[in-house]
C-alpha cells in the first residue's frame, strides 16, 4: 500500500512538472512549484535561466539556495510559505535572488499556497519577474533628485556627480559634458579612469560618437560598435570605443553640445529605460545650463543698475548719493584710525553765463571735459563725484593739505588750458575750488561745509583760484 502511494506521488509530481512545463514556457517570468519542504518540484524554462541551473539541478532543490540574503528565505517562510497558509496568492514583493554562478538580480514575486482538491499537501506556487533594471532606474532617479536638489553642491560639482552616476548605471567608464560649437567638439567636464580627458580638450566632431546624436538630434547607443554598421568610425579607429550612448543637451530650444558614456569593451544591449535616462540627465542638464545663464544675465543687469544708481548719467562720474557713502566710511575710518582726509568742492566760474551765452549743450559739454580730465589725473584712492548742477566733489583720502593743494591746482590749470570751443569761439573754462581737512568730530554736513565756505572765499577772491578753510 505504501508503495503504490509512493509511485502514485510520483506520477502526480511528475505530471505536475509536465503541467507546469506546458503552461508556463512561454510566459515572461520564472514559474516555481515547491512542496511543503520548499524543495522545488517543478519549474518552467526561464526559471532555469534565471539562475543558471538547469532543470534536472533545480527540481528537487531547496529554495534557499535561490535567496541572496538567508534571512528573506526564514521571514517569508513564516509568513507565506508554511502549511498554515491560507490558498491564494498574496501582494507581490521584491526579493534579491542568487544564482548558480554567484550573481544576484531583483525578483518581484507572486506566489502562496495551491491547495489540490481531494489532497491534504500544500503546494507553493511562485512566479519571479527580473526587476534589476527596473529598481536600477528607480535608483538612478532617486540619485538624480537627491544630485540635482542638492544645496551644497554647485554646478560642476552636480556635473561630476552625475557623470559618476552615469557610468556607474550603464556600466561605462568613460562620461563626458561637452559642448559643441560648429563642428568643434569640447570637453567641459570628464570622468575617465586614466584621467585622459581635460576640460577644454577639443577634437573634430566628425571624430566623435556624438557626430551621430548631432545628426539624428536625439538618443544614439551603440553596446559593441566592432560589430556594427559603425566599425569603420574614425573614433573606433582611433580610440577603440566599443560601447556609447549619448544623448543631445539643449538649452532654450537651441542644441549646447551633447552627454555621453562610453566604454573600450562591449556592454551589455542598452534599453529603452536606459534611453530615457541618458535623455533625462542631459535635459537636466540643459535646463541648469540655461538657468545659470539666466542668473548670470540677471547678476550682470543688477550690477549695471547698481552701477547706474551710482554714476551721473551726463558725466559718468559718480553721483552724490555715492559719494555720501563714501564720505561716510571715509569719516568713520578718520575717527578710529585718525587717517588724514581731505575733500575739495570745485564749481565751474560763471557757468550761467556759458548756458545763457552758448547753450546749455555747451555747458553740459564743460562738464564731461571736466569730467574726462578729472577722471585722467584722479589717484587710485581718490573719489570724485558730480555733487550738484557744476559743482564737484573730490575725495582725498591718505592726503596732507600740501599734496592735496597740488593736485587740485594742477587739475584746475589742466582745465584752464584745454582746448574748448563753443562752435567756432573759443572759451576759456576756469574753476574755483575750497579744501576742508577732516576733524575728528567732524560730520558728513560739517566737512562738506567748510569746503563750500572755502570755495565761496575763492569766488569772491576773484575766482580761478583755491582756498583752504581758514577753520583748518
Amino acid at each position: 500500500m505504501s508503495s503504490d502511494l509512493e509511485t502514485k506521488q510520483h506520477f502526480d509530481l511528475a505530471k505536475l512538472g509536465l503541467e507546469i512545463s506546458q503552461v508556463f514556457e512561454h510566459i515572461d517570468a520564472a514559474a516555481l512549484i515547491v512542496d511543503q519542504d520548499r524543495r522545488v518540484v517543478a519549474a518552467n524554462g526561464l526559471a532555469s535561466d534565471f539562475f543558471g541551473y538547469d532543470n534536472d539541478e533545480l527540481v528537487g532543490q531547496e529554495t534557499r539556495v535561490l535567496f541572496d540574503d538567508p534571512a528573506d528565505f526564514e521571514e517569508l517562510g513564516k509568513s507565506r510559505y508554511n502549511d498554515r497558509a491560507e490558498g491564494g496568492f498574496g501582494d507581490r514583493y521584491v526579493v534579491r535572488y542568487r544564482c548558480k554562478d554567484g550573481s544576484v538580480f531583483d525578483g518581484a514575486t507572486v506566489g502562496g499556497a495551491v491547495r489540490p482538491v481531494e489532497e491534504d499537501a500544500v503546494y507553493f506556487f511562485g512566479m519571479i519577474t527580473n526587476v534589476s533594471r527596473q529598481t536600477a532606474a528607480e535608483s538612478a532617479l532617486n540619485r538624480l533628485h537627491s544630485i540635482t536638489s542638492s544645496r551644497d553642491l554647485n554646478f560642476e560639482q552636480r556635473v561630476d556627480a552625475i557623470l559618476k552616476l552615469g557610468t556607474e548605471h550603464f556600466g561605462l567608464p568613460i562620461g563626458i559634458f561637452s559642448k559643441i560649437t560648429n563642428d568643434q567638439y569640447e570637453v567641459q567636464q570628464a570622468i575617465h579612469p586614466e584621467n585622459a580627458l581635460t576640460p577644454g580638450m577639443s577634437f573634430d566632431l566628425g571624430q566623435t560618437y556624438c557626430s551621430h546624436v548631432v545628426n539624428a538630434d536625439d538618443v544614439r547607443m551603440f553596446h559593441h560598435v566592432g560589430q556594427s554598421e559603425i566599425q569603420t568610425h574614425p573614433c573606433y579607429k582611433n580610440f577603440g570605443l566599443e560601447a556609447y550612448i549619448g544623448a543631445p543637451i539643449f538649452t532654450d530650444g537651441e542644441r549646447y553640445g551633447t552627454l555621453n558614456f562610453s566604454s573600450p569593451v562591449p556592454a551589455r544591449e542598452f534599453t529603452g529605460q536606459d534611453v530615457e535616462l541618458v535623455r533625462l540627465f542631459a535635459a537636466w542638464l540643459g535646463h541648469e545650463i540655461a538657468r545659470r545663464r539666466d542668473w548670470r544675465e540677471l547678476e550682470a543687469t543688477r550690477a549695471e543698475l547698481e552701477r547706474l544708481a551710482t554714476i551721473d548719467p551726463l558725466t559718468g562720474l559718480y553721483n552724490r548719493r555715492y559719494m555720501e557713502d563714501c564720505l561716510r566710511t571715509e569719516l568713520d575710518r578718520v575717527k578710529r584710525y585718525n587717517k588724514q582726509l581731505v575733500v575739495g568742492l570745485l564749481d565751474f566760474d560763471n557757468f550761467k553765463n556759458l548756458n545763457d551765452n552758448y547753450g546749455h549743450d555747451t555747458g553740459d559739454d564743460a562738464l564731461k571735459l571736466f569730467a574726462k580730465v578729472s577722471s585722467e589725473m584722479m589717484r587710485e584712492t581718490d573719489v570724485i563725484a558730480r555733487w550738484g548742477g557744476e559743482e564737484f566733489l573730490i575725495l582725498m583720502p591718505e592726503t596732507g593739505a600740501a599734496g592735496a593743494l597740488k593736485y587740485l591746482q594742477r587739475l584746475t590749470d589742466r582745465v584752464r588750458k584745454s582746448d574748448f570751443h563753443a562752435g567756432d569761439v573759443e572759451v576759456k573754462l576756469t574753476l574755483s575750488a575750497g579744501l576742508a581737512i577732516a576733524a575728528q568730530d567732524d560730520t558728513l554736513d560739517t566737512l562738506v561745509s567748510r569746503a563750500d565756505v572755502a570755495m565761496y572765499e575763492a569766488k569772491q577772491a576773484g575766482r580761478d583760484t583755491i582756498r583752504m578753510s581758514s577753520e583748518d
